[in-house]
């Protein structure tokens, strides 16, 4: 995985799944997060970012899916558990082979590299309710944009 630590510092290079189905939005966070994102994950060396969303979507829920089309590049400034972050993302809108089971607003839950993960489909509609990280998604989901839009978020202490 792409992921480098100098110190308290980490750089992440990650591929992220948005899937929406029937006016929902699949969301996910660790059991001991108390935010949500989207799914996804670190891109492996030598792997594309659009073969990353495929493989995570894969491994965490089991489902086959495609890349519709690339929505954002995003550079996220951040600090998680005391390490300061900077990480780098690609956006993907995504659509599952297969027609999922929604149960709005249930939790299903996933392992994933020993970390209990716990899933979401959220209609569109609440979204703004929810603690969902990188922030810009609140607004971004509700009407996605034509084209690949570069997203630069600064969550850092000044």
């Amino acid at each position: 995985m792409l992921r480098f630590d100098i110190g308290n510092n980490r750089f992440n290079f990650r591929s992220v799944a948005v899937v929406i189905h029937s006016d929902h939005i699949l969301l996910h966070k660790a059991v001991a997060d108390d935010f949500w994102t989207l799914p996804g994950g670190r891109v492996e060396f030598f792997e594309t970012s659009e073969n990353t969303v495929l493989r995570e979507l894969e491994e965490e829920l089991g489902v086959k899916s495609t890349v519709k089309r690339h929505l954002w590049y995003a550079e996220n400034f951040f600090e998680l558990s005391g390490k300061q972050f900077h990480e780098v993302a690609n956006y993907f809108l995504v659509s599952l082979d297969e027609e999922p089971m929604i149960n709005s607003e249930l939790d299903f839950s996933s392992i994933e590299e020993n970390v209990e993960l716990i899933f979401r489909w959220v209609p569109k509609s609440k979204l703004s309710a929810y603690f969902l990280k990188p922030s810009f998604l609140i607004t971004g989901l509700q009407d996605l944009p034509e084209s690949t839009e570069y997203i630069k978020i600064n969550e850092l202490p000044t």
